[in-house]
């Protein structure tokens, strides 16, 4: 691939805001379906079960302004690998937020960080290194790199648990450019493209 264009600045681009608004988790399941639009942009138009079913995504909500997402780029032999990690702070630690961290520590995930300029980054899923005989997954999952937090000492100290993502793979993260249905009470977010039947 060659380089074909350069890269313009707007002045929205100047005027972007940082952090991340929504962060959504799921686990690999037989039989997903990723559509990956190279065409003009590095994206993903479609995260689909087998079949025309929506994926189930589940929203995790956060401390405000203390979840991050980061992207460290390394080459080596050649290779170039992006460590992308997703960090974020679950105020009032209770056994109900451990019983689901637990769930977490074994698990094969792909997550979705939407920013606060409304761009959804999907991290653990990758064009260039999926697997070709396991389904459950792509080689480059999320899974939990740390946990750290407590309940310090003073009453005015925080009480809760950061929790850190991480994933490996060898592409830059992609935009999720289908559409996003979220859900207000405890079921599942949904992702389709308007233009998958």
């Amino acid at each position: 691939m060659a380089i074909d264009k350069g890269i313009a600045i707007s002045c929205a681009d100047l005027q972007q805001i940082g952090g991340i608004k929504h962060i959504l988790l799921r686990d690999w399941t037989a039989g997903d379906i990723i559509a990956y639009d190279n065409a003009d942009d590095h994206a993903i138009s479609s995260i689909k079960k087998s079949g025309p079913a929506n994926a189930d995504w589940f929203l995790y909500e956060f401390k405000s302004q203390e979840a991050s997402m980061t992207v460290n780029a390394t080459k080596e032999n050649g290779s170039t690998a992006f460590e992308c990690g997703l960090s974020f702070m679950l105020p009032q630690m209770e056994t109900k937020k451990f019983a689901e961290l637990q769930n977490m520590l074994t698990d094969c995930m792909m997550a979705m960080a939407v920013d606060n300029n409304g761009n959804a980054f999907v991290l653990g899923v990758s064009e260039k290194y999926a697997n070709e005989k396991v389904a459950e997954r792509s080689q480059t999952f999320v899974n939990v790199s740390s946990i750290e937090g407590g309940t310090g000492s003073a009453f005015d100290d925080t009480n809760g648990l950061t929790v850190n993502l991480m994933c490996k793979q060898y592409e830059l993260p992609r935009e999720y450019t289908g559409t996003i249905t979220y859900y207000t009470d405890a079921t599942p977010s949904t992702t389709y493209a308007a233009t998958t039947t």
